[in-house]
């Protein structure tokens, strides 16, 4: 069985699963739903969020939307327990211990002197993704990530992935314009000129094996880059990560994405339907959200090298021509940096000399390879 809840609010992004009675709550408008992100995963530490809904008539997010004080835990049929500890902001971080197949297991919020539980399920297992591949069919197209996987039944999944990407400087400089002296430092090495983004994608790509030939998926597509993306620009990685879900988790993923669709954005203001498997013990109250149960997640990672690639840079880096005619501090707050110095110095965007502009840190990741030239 599935629950349905009919309600007139906003919806907070969610993501989160398997069988729970059917039942229509038509909510008053100023009734507020607990939101409940995160899954169990077995030898994991999870963090589940936790906050409120709010009304249609609200024009912004509410500051105290996610202002949720709960005793958050993970129990199973079996009388085993895991307790979560508070992270701030609605959030609780689980640590799981080693889940036992034959037992299922739930999510237990305690909150405002209600207990919510998600379904008890037993934990799902999930196959090693086959292979991850990358191809750019067109000169300078878009560049595709595809994956292929198989199961030895029917079965649901649900994909992630987390990006990483190295980025350089357009101009290596190793002179830094200091605001508060009003004076330039001159480093041996180019300071900011080389460093790492990082990226957790929240797309919600699902999809399933039941209706192809030895339940395999085969180059299916998860996503896109540009070839003009910075992304690119030098090394690139990704990790992919495959976990199966239930029926009913599948259904509700799907039923995220026409609502996300139709209401052009996640805090636009339309009436929605969302399935949930989680019940409250108030039966005037409700949650929305999915909680999974899994074993494990399947990963896989690949680097893509702009070598292999076509890479189109599109960004202006061009020295700026007059900037004689300001001063070193007026150029600094237009968002220029010194690019190199010969007979003065030339400024440029601040971006093309400080990688930091670019949302990047300077700290090389563990598992990036030495040599990416």
């Amino acid at each position: 069985m599935k629950t349905k809840i009919q309600i007139g609010i906003c919806l907070l992004c969610l993501s989160i699963s398997a069988c729970v009675d059917t039942f229509n709550a038509h909510l008053p408008q100023n009734s507020t739903v607990l939101v409940v992100e995160g899954n169990i995963i077995s030898d994991s530490t999870v963090v589940f969020a936790l906050s409120r809904s709010f009304s249609l008539d609200v024009e912004s997010l509410p500051q105290d939307y996610n202002r949720i004080d709960a005793e958050v835990s993970v129990v199973g049929t079996d009388g085993s327990s895991f307790s979560g500890i508070a992270l701030g902001s609605g959030k609780y971080q689980v640590a799981v211990g080693t889940l036992n197949k034959d037992v299922s297991y739930s999510l237990k919020v305690v909150y405002d002197g209600d207990t919510y539980t998600s379904d008890p399920q037993y934990p799902l297992e999930t196959e090693t993704i086959g292979d991850v591949t990358y191809e750019q069919p067109e000169e300078y197209g878009d560049i595709y990530i595809r994956l292929s996987t198989q199961s030895q039944d029917a079965e649901h999944y649900l994909w992630s992935y987390e990006e990483d990407w190295e980025v350089k400087a357009v101009y290596r400089t190793i002179y830094i314009y200091d605001p508060e002296t009003d004076g330039v430092i001159v480093y041996k090495t180019a300071p900011y000129a080389h460093g790492w983004c990082h990226n957790e994608s929240s797309d919600i790509i699902v999809g399933g094996t039941g209706t192809n030939v030895n339940n395999s998926l085969k180059n299916k597509r998860l996503y896109s880059i540009a070839s003009s993306d910075h992304r690119v620009s030098c090394y690139y990685s990704t990790l992919i990560k495959q976990r199966k879900i239930s029926v009913g988790e599948y259904e509700y993923y799907q039923e995220k994405v026409r609502i996300n669709e139709e209401m052009g954005g996640l805090f636009t203001p339309q009436p929605s339907e969302l399935p949930t498997n989680i019940t409250c013990s108030n039966p005037e109250k409700s949650a929305i959200g999915y909680v999974g149960v899994n074993m494990n997640v399947a990963e896989c990672r690949i680097f893509i090298s702009t070598n292999d690639i076509q890479y189109q840079m599109l960004d202006d880096c061009s020295i700026m021509e007059d900037s004689k005619k300001y001063s070193s501090l007026e150029l600094y707050l237009m968002g220029y940096a010194i690019a190199y110095r010969d007979l003065g110095y030339s400024w440029a965007r601040r971006s093309c000399t400080d990688v930091r502009y670019l949302g990047a840190t300077l700290e090389k990741p563990s598992f990036w390879p030495d040599d990416t030239h």
